[in-house]
Order: structure tokens, then sequence, then C-alpha cells
């Protein structure tokens, strides 16, 4: 590496690249990426009703607190909003 980027922890480097699932094969009209979360199902009726209510605001930016989300977390389990935490990924708000 350069003075100007970070060294990888060793072994990093080492690590296969993901290789994606395929996206057609011989004699299947379509398929379905299972494990890319593809559904054969479509979009559930509740996840369209949820878009069609909120797509006159897709432009405005999210709320990066969660608080909305914080709160009905909290009501439905009992909990602290203030003692959750929500995150865009497994590795997100992990402090490092």
């Amino acid at each position: 590496m350069t003075a100007n980027r970070p060294t990888p922890r060793a072994g990093v480097l080492d690590i296969a690249a993901y290789v994606p699932g395929k996206s057609s094969a011989p004699g299947v009209a379509k398929v379905f990426k299972l494990s890319s979360n593809e559904s054969p199902l479509g979009p559930s009726p509740k996840a369209i009703e949820a878009y069609r209510e909120i797509a006159g605001h897709l432009q405005d930016y999210p709320d990066g607190a969660a608080t909305d989300l914080r709160e009905a977390i909290g009501r439905a389990y009992g909990l602290d909003p203030s003692r959750i935490v929500c995150g865009a990924g497994s590795d997100d708000g992990d402090g490092g």
C-alpha cells in the first residue's frame, strides 16, 4: 500500500471476491436469486400500500435518528426509545 492508504489486516486481501448468483440459466425463463432476497411472489401488498402512502414524499431526506421508528419499537415492546439504536446494516453504528 502507499503512504496515503491504510494497510488492510493480514489475510484480508486473501479473501476470495464475492461471486453473485446466476442471472440466467438455459431453458429457464426467469431465475429468482433467493440468496439475493429476490422473490418469485413479488412485493407484499402491504409494501405496495406503504409505498403508495409515502410516494409523494420520496424526495424528503429521512430522519437519521429514526425517531418515529424508535418510538414505535419502544411502544410495541415496552422499551425506552432512547436506548434503541437503528442502523442501515449489520456493520452500521458499531463504531469501527
